[in-house]
């Protein structure tokens, strides 16, 4: 049994044997003592500490303070929490950084001072600012390996790439750098049998052209709804591939 096993099973045993001893005191006694069981079972995360398995990286080193902007998800300048299902286990209220430009997730360790970069392979799954990423391991059709938000789930599952980069320039005070977005955030997949495919900023003609199948009912679909790519085109995009899904059986 390694180290990490043995501890996760040592405070698991105690919860077991406080339990039972509590089931066998008188009622008075027993209010207390499973009081004390209770408060025991929230602190098993913290009984754990830095030994969960959730610690299992490379420490991260920040970027030259000289590069203009930020290289996280929707530009964030502090730590957000989110859930990450990391190495079979799933984490939650976990303070994180996505890190777009190299394509890392950063984690908070328990003192709250040491930023910790996760093994990407053996993150499943995160959850932050409302937004769902899967980790694609593998080359799939045109997608590369890496970490993609997934829009929808469905059998024609609908993911978009968040990418950065730094650009260096001439300023009035010399050579600048700064972090900008690939492809303005909009590059998008489609799953297609086991594999995805990308279709560019899935603008309406792109889709339709995915799925040509089905083209003449999308299309009836679009006009019978309303349904605009201009605004809220991620809400449009879904619903459209949504409804295929649903007439494609």
């Amino acid at each position: 049994m390694n180290k990490h096993a043995f501890v996760k099973f040592s405070c698991f045993f105690t919860l077991v044997i406080a339990f039972k001893t509590a089931a066998a005191q008188s009622d008075a006694d027993s209010i207390i003592y499973k009081q004390s069981v209770f408060n025991l079972a929230n602190r098993f995360d913290l009984a754990i500490g830095e030994e969960s398995w959730l610690y299992n990286g490379y420490s991260f080193r920040s970027y030259d303070p000289g590069i203009k902007g930020s290289p996280f998800l929707e530009d964030a300048t502090g730590w957000r929490n989110g859930s990450v299902t990391y190495d079979g286990e799933t984490y939650q209220n976990v303070p994180m950084l996505y890190d777009i430009n190299a394509d890392h997730l950063i984690v908070l360790l328990d003192n709250h001072s040491s930023p910790y970069r996760l093994v990407s392979d053996k993150i499943a799954s995160f959850d932050l600012m409302t937004r769902h990423f899967i980790r694609i391991s593998d080359n799939s059709g045109g997608v590369k390996a890496g970490f993609y938000e997934q829009l929808y789930g469905g059998r024609s599952a609908v993911l978009n790439k968040w990418e950065k980069t730094i650009n260096t320039s001439r300023g009035g005070s010399g050579m600048e750098r700064i972090f900008v977005p690939i492809n303005d955030n909009k590059e998008y997949y489609i799953k297609k049998g086991d594999k995805y495919y990308s279709i560019g900023d899935a603008s309406l003609s792109a889709v339709l052209g995915f799925f040509k199948d089905k083209k003449k009912e999308l299309k009836q679909y679009i006009r019978d709804n309303k349904i605009k790519f201009n605004s809220l085109h991620d809400l449009a995009l879904v619903n459209l591939v949504t409804y295929y899904d649903q007439i494609a059986k």
